[in-house]
């Protein structure tokens, strides 16, 4: 029986990640951007608020300079906070709904002549 295998990676807290590490190990983006060999410091700060992703080249540059492996670098998205949080908003909705629907009796019945309090 085979398993699906599908990891997607969470970008924001990579780049939480990736932001904490290069402080900890005391580097500046400068120093970064000069052992990565780049051009300008964009893509780290990119990295560091989750819009992009290193790629592999740079994240195993990152990995030997920081001195982690590469899977500390990367967070992978967890599926089950993501349906924990989705829940916690469905019950909010269930909420507006109940309220939408006691607002629209009210409004029917003021506009039936009745008046409900």
């Amino acid at each position: 029986m085979k398993k699906d295998i599908s990891v997607s990676l969470d970008m924001l807290m990579t780049g939480q990640v990736l932001r904490n590490l290069i402080r900890k190990r005391g580097y500046t983006i400068a120093e970064i951007q000069r052992e990565l060999q780049l051009s300008c410091p964009q893509p780290i700060y990119r990295w560091m608020r989750g819009q992009t992703m290193p790629s592999i080249d740079n994240l195993y540059k990152l990995s030997v300079l920081l001195k982690v492996h590469m899977e500390d670098l990367v967070i992978p998205r967890q599926d089950e906070v993501w349906i924990l949080q989705d829940m916690q908003n469905l019950f909010g909705l269930r909420r507006l709904l109940r309220y939408h629907k006691t607002c629209r009796k009210i409004y029917r019945g003021k506009q039936g002549g009745e008046i409900n309090e």
